[in-house]
């Protein structure tokens, strides 16, 4: 099982079946699934030419993530972070960081170079200290 994670968003465009033979040779596997040119007849191509997305490295701890973009796309901030002035220190986001990403000291604070955006911090959190960005 990996323990790498991609995902994208963005625009897409259909191309049609013009490259589907190609994707069959990248991805033989697929010709099992697809035996026949008849069994073909469904599928399309898509190419996704604009767009942003975020890399995760899962095998190593904290997590690695990464954010990228592509064909002129900006990257847009996500993920939490926590209104320092609303922060009364009481541990519920800690509690739930799934690779504890939230500093001990007060106000807590998101490193959001490890954040999975999960937002188990966001549901908790009984003073709705923690934001969520992007929104």
């Amino acid at each position: 099982m990996s323990t790498f994670s991609i995902s994208v968003r963005g625009q897409v465009r259909n191309i049609g079946k013009n490259r589907l033979s190609e994707i069959f040779e990248k991805n033989p596997y697929m010709a099992k699934i697809y035996p026949t040119e008849k069994s073909r007849d469904a599928l399309e191509v898509f190419q996704l030419y604009k767009g942003e997305g975020e890399y995760f490295d899962l095998g190593q701890m904290p997590p690695f993530r990464q954010n990228f973009s592509f064909g002129g796309e900006r990257q847009h901030q996500g993920g939490y972070r926590i209104n320092e002035a609303a922060c009364i220190g009481c541990q519920s986001c800690r509690n739930v960081c799934p690779v504890q990403c939230i500093s001990n000291s007060v106000p807590r604070v998101i490193n959001e170079a490890h954040c999975l955006h999960c937002g188990n911090c966001f549901r908790v959190c009984p003073v709705g200290a923690v934001e969520k960005l992007g929104a």
